[in-house]
């Protein structure tokens, strides 16, 4: 057998693998047409979002849609090689493109990507050097771009009184106020929920959410209402957690003060992990990950964000 036989033959063995990455590499892309990738819409039972397109990565999370609807993005691990990327698809004639590279994606670690509810900034999480340094960052800070004419401006670290801000997953609201995760020697456990307001062009010191939201566990992802009316956080090691992480809701009273964390059930919440929460910009739909640590698997749901109305309590309107 001559060498180009024995290459022919290779070639032909990795696409036969059955679950391959070569596989779902070259597959034809499918036609999305429509809202939400083309999506039946789901009811009060959760559905797993767009296989067609999610299952071609090992893992991927973090479901956002433009306020425009024609624009959607994600964390992906695009080579399977536990190297995530941000990543979105675009809806040109009714039809969406396939996944790129956001032009801000660094060479480092990005992940956790948030929008402004009016579209015109993308914020995410990101071990980049921050300006003046050349090597990557021990712990993750908050980036963001801003919307030009021509794209997306270049990536900017978020800076508040304290300076550049240490941050996880964000959540923003519409006047600009921006929530997260945070780990620091003043919080009740280990990860906390925090704050910082945007007033007269800068964001203001980071403000502890207090322990109605946080506490002696691990408060991690987080979504925010953009009215600020409720808040979604997962949970970690709790005692009455289903998996490792749960998600839980928490409803702001009116003298600005939070309810105690409600678990969001079984509808929601099963033997895996449940993360990164996020509220479609119409408000109709809510999206979360399922992840399987035996399988090293995560799948992207979505349900009625009429679940979250459920679950509030007598007295809060």
């Amino acid at each position: 057998m001559n060498k180009r036989s024995i290459i022919a033959l290779i070639i032909a063995a990795m696409f036969m693998s059955g679950d391959s990455f070569a596989q779902k590499a070259t597959s034809e892309f499918p036609v999305l047409r429509g809202p939400y990738l083309g999506q039946t819409p789901p009811g009060m039972t959760a559905k797993n979002f767009a296989p067609e397109v999610l299952s071609r990565y090992k893992s991927s999370f973090c479901s956002v849609f433009s306020p425009c609807g024609s624009e959607y993005y994600f964390v992906a691990d695009i080579d399977w090689n536990g190297d995530f990327e941000l990543v979105w698809m675009r809806r040109t004639n009714n039809v969406w493109g396939e996944p790129e590279i956001l032009p801000f994606d660094s060479d480092h670690t990005d992940n956790d990507i948030s929008l402004s509810p009016d579209g015109y900034r993308a914020f995410w999480r990101s071990w980049r050097p921050l300006p003046g340094n050349t090597v990557k960052e021990e712990r993750s800070y908050l980036w963001y771009a801003y919307r030009t004419e021509d794209g997306w401006s270049e990536a900017m670290p978020v800076e508040t009184d304290e300076g550049f801000l240490i941050s996880g997953y964000p959540g923003i609201a519409y006047n600009g106020t921006i929530y997260f995760n945070q780990t620091n020697e003043r919080n009740v456990g280990k990860g906390d929920l925090h704050r910082i307001r945007f007033i007269n062009g800068k964001y203001s010191v980071p403000v502890n959410l207090g322990r109605s939201v946080n506490t002696e566990y691990s408060e991690g992802d987080m979504c925010v209402s953009p009215d600020e009316s409720f808040l979604v956080v997962s949970c970690w090691n709790r005692p009455d957690n289903n998996g490792e992480s749960d998600l839980y809701v928490s409803f702001r009273k009116k003298d600005g003060t939070w309810t105690e964390l409600i678990n969001m059930g079984p509808v929601i919440n099963s033997d895996a992990n449940e993360n990164c929460p996020q509220l479609t910009p119409d408000g109709k739909y809510f999206f979360y990950l399922k992840y399987y640590p035996n399988d090293d698997i995560g799948k992207t749901y979505w349900i009625d964000s009429k679940i979250i109305d459920t679950l509030k309590p007598k007295g809060i309107k």
